[in-house]
């Protein structure tokens, strides 16, 4: 009696607790898997995101229309329904001043999205956002350029936009202040109550009124933002745990063997450094480090990663575009962007990556936690699996 006692008690706790780390990441949205020719297959044993589908669950319904605005349940993020509200394109600096005077749905407080808020609504498992987004409330969002109030780090004329027809955040020196891009106003909304709030871009240098730099709009970065383990690095924003080498296999590899050079970790081949749960991170992870404030490379400044390189890194996240590519970000300006596959042509480089929420939902689903409780009072063994969440928690 006294074991139920305290399996009881343990469920209650674990069903209590969050997970360290000051946000939980979303899932990227992306449920299926391929091979480096873009052929869906099968996903278990693959190590893509796919099939591993790390992150926040997606709440459902995704998206709950209210009038003229839609309210993101995901990030508790408020956006205009109508993508395309202004009915024309705008240069930058009248982009925000159109949002900072928008009184839309009885609020007042409306801004452009910095580039973290507007690429929130990207889904890795769609390949084209615009069309997904309008299928989900909002009407008018067309497969053009918006603007980001974020600027690009070390440059006054260039500002970060996200292309709706890719769902991908980039920036080009063709694109600059004086240039018409489309505009999607956003509001704070619910905040912190929301499962995966967006969190700062690192921008503090406002360029005007009204920009990143101005609003700092986002949950704020904890401070030390990384605590440094020895071989490995905790993020204490995300509550990820990453290699402190940020080339473990000592120089760039095509996508296949990244994902075989974590397996390789687990199963003993390679340095594990302790831990056999590494995975390749997946997209929404790997731009998880990005600070737009800086590049070469955009990670925060004193962070005490080595062998940092200003290319491209993988991700797990097959781009849904094209699948034939994976998505990836460049850390010289932070940039998510796809990367072919093709083992002959495209060789970037590994960053592994574990923790986050990965596990097993019962271990924090209440109703599941009386239903365990029950199946061992009934003469069920679950006791290996209150171990197996008690591990994850404390191991994350």
């Amino acid at each position: 009696m006294k074991k139920i006692y305290v399996l009881f008690l343990m469920f209650i706790f674990l069903s209590s607790i969050s997970l360290a780390g000051t946000v939980n990441l979303p899932q990227t949205g992306q449920t299926k898997c391929y091979d480096t020719a873009g052929t869906e297959i099968l996903c278990a044993g693959t190590g893509q995101d796919g099939e591993i589908q790390a992150g926040v669950e997606w709440p459902s319904p995704r998206f709950t229309v209210n009038g003229d605005c839609v309210t993101d349940n995901l990030t508790g993020l408020m956006w205009a329904r109508n993508g395309n509200l202004a009915k024309l394109p705008k240069n930058w600096n009248d982009a925000i001043d159109y949002c900072n005077s928008l009184t839309l749905c009885g609020y007042d407080d409306w801004h452009l999205p910095n580039v973290n808020e507007l690429e929130s609504l990207y889904n890795a498992n769609e390949p084209e956002p615009y069309t997904w987004l309008n299928s989900q409330g909002f009407i008018n969002v067309l497969s053009q350029y918006y603007w980001t109030s974020t600027a690009v780090a070390n440059r006054t004329d260039i500002k970060w936009w996200v292309y709706m027809y890719y769902g991908l955040a980039n920036v080009t020196n063709q694109i600059t202040v004086s240039s018409h891009l489309f505009i999607w106003p956003v509001r704070s909304g619910e905040g912190m109550s929301a499962p995966a709030p967006v969190w700062k871009t690192g921008q503090t240098t406002s360029y005007r009124t009204g920009d990143d730099g101005d609003l700092e709009k986002g949950v704020a970065w904890p401070n030390p933002r990384f605590t440094d383990n020895g071989d490995t690095v905790t993020d204490n924003l995300t509550g990820l745990m990453w290699t402190k080498n940020a080339n473990l296999p000592n120089g760039p590899t095509d996508w296949q063997v990244a994902l075989d050079y974590v397996k390789g970790m687990n199963n003993g081949t390679h340095e594990n450094l302790g831990y056999t749960d590494w995975r390749l991170p997946n997209c929404k992870e790997l731009h998880s480090l990005n600070d737009f404030s800086t590049n070469i490379p955009a990670l925060p400044s004193g962070n005490p990663f080595t062998n940092v390189q200003n290319d491209g890194y993988w991700s797990s996240s097959s781009w849904p575009r094209a699948t034939g590519a994976a998505l990836g970000v460049y850390m010289d300006p932070g940039i998510l962007i796809n990367l072919g596959k093709d083992v002959d042509i495209y060789h970037y480089y590994v960053w592994p990556v574990r923790g986050g929420q990965v596990l097993n939902a019962s271990c924090f689903n209440w109703a599941d936690v009386i239903g365990k409780y029950n199946s061992y009072v009934s003469g069920q063994a679950v006791w290996n699996n209150v171990i197996e969440c008690y591990n994850q928690y404390v191991s994350p």
